[in-house]
């Protein structure tokens, strides 16, 4: 396997964007074509940016979990030498519906605030004010992330290779907050960054944090939520890093849309363009400036397999092994082009709006 990391390839970057349990689940499976595809390591990239379920994921490799050993343990076969990673990947996030919510907004200030200042806060984070706070419990999700942590010594420190970068959303100013971040290279316009710091585990749950599901998640006095309330994948903190190539899993977005008959699931989908449309176009400016971007999601396929409510853990195993074999095939499409046509889309910039 080639490494990013010792001379021998381009600075590559991992994107892993939100979507519940069977995004976890989908984004096992692609990475592992992934691997498979490149005949690479995903612990050897420079750089994960990982967004609520996508920030688990980020965590574990970063702690250089090996990814055959999570997929074992996420599929329930585990191997004797396979270190033990304690987590109930069927119930450990609650029920497939959230428990019912508090019945005041959560966050008034920060309605208040995107009112006042609209160009500052995105009207989506600024809606999540007004949703009550979740009832779930995130700790299992905590927990697991602290003991892998733990075990490869980084429960004081954040780990470096590859660094993970972690997602979340200030629920009081709605500012989009990366942790990890700050210790990555100088920014290109020598402004000093915003520095917040946390353990690894206390970023994760911040990420994760869906708003009306789950509390917020207070680190150092301040409210986090769900990083995917800013943006899906945040695709686009990758400029100026001076990464190479990009190779993004979306499972919440879909490049290559089914047309379901069923009225929730045409809701769904109109979603999941609308979350394309914004990946599609951070991926244009990362374009623009040289870098080459691969985009993976899941096809007609994968979503016939999810169905639409991506917190149902009953599905996980299935969409796993779906994404591997739809991931394969979109890597190798991609990587075969000609750079004039690599742009990593499977012939689809934007979303067919049609029903």
């Amino acid at each position: 396997m080639t490494s990013a990391r010792d001379g021998a390839g381009p600075r590559r970057a991992i994107v892993l964007g939100g979507g519940g349990v069977l995004g976890f689940a989908w984004m096992l499976g692609a990475l592992t074509a992934w691997q498979d595809v490149l005949g690479a390591d995903v612990r050897d990239v420079e750089l994960v940016v990982g967004t609520s379920a996508g920030s688990v994921a980020a965590a574990l490799i970063g702690c250089r979990m090996p990814l055959d050993v999570v997929v074992r343990h996420h599929q329930g076969i585990p191997l004797p030498d396979d270190p033990v990673i304690d987590y109930d990947y069927e119930g450990a996030t609650g029920e497939a519906l959230p428990p019912r919510p508090g019945l005041r907004p959560a966050s008034p200030g920060l309605v208040w605030g995107g009112l006042r200042h609209p160009r500052r806060v995105s009207p989506i984070v600024t809606l999540t004010g007004l949703l009550p706070a979740g009832r779930g419990s995130l700790t299992p999700v905590h927990d697991l992330v602290a003991a892998v942590a733990a075990d490869s010594g980084f429960a004081d420190a954040w780990p470096t290779a590859p660094r993970p970068w972690v997602v979340a959303a200030d629920y009081r100013s709605g500012r989009r907050i990366v942790f990890g971040r700050d210790t990555f290279g100088p920014r290109a316009d020598g402004r000093s960054r915003h520095v917040r710091t946390a353990t690894l585990a206390d970023a994760v749950q911040a990420s994760c944090s869906i708003p009306a599901w789950y509390p917020p998640t207070v680190i150092d006095g301040v409210p986090y939520i769900d990083g995917g309330a800013a943006s899906n994948t945040s695709l686009d903190v990758l400029r100026d890093t001076g990464v190479d190539e990009a190779y993004v899993f979306a499972p919440m977005a879909s490049l290559e849309p089914d047309r379901p008959q069923e009225r929730l699931a045409r809701v769904e989908r109109r979603v999941r363009r609308a979350i394309t449309r914004r990946i599609v176009a951070d991926a244009a400016v990362l374009r623009s400036e040289g870098m080459r971007v691969h985009l993976v999601t899941p096809d007609a396929a994968d979503l016939a397999v999810m169905g639409v409510n991506m917190m149902d853990p009953a599905r996980r195993s299935d969409v796993l092994d779906s994404a591997h074999d739809t991931a394969a095939a979109q890597l190798t499409r991609q990587l075969g082009r000609s750079s004039r046509d690599s742009a990593g889309t499977g012939g689809a910039l934007v979303p067919d709006e049609r029903e």
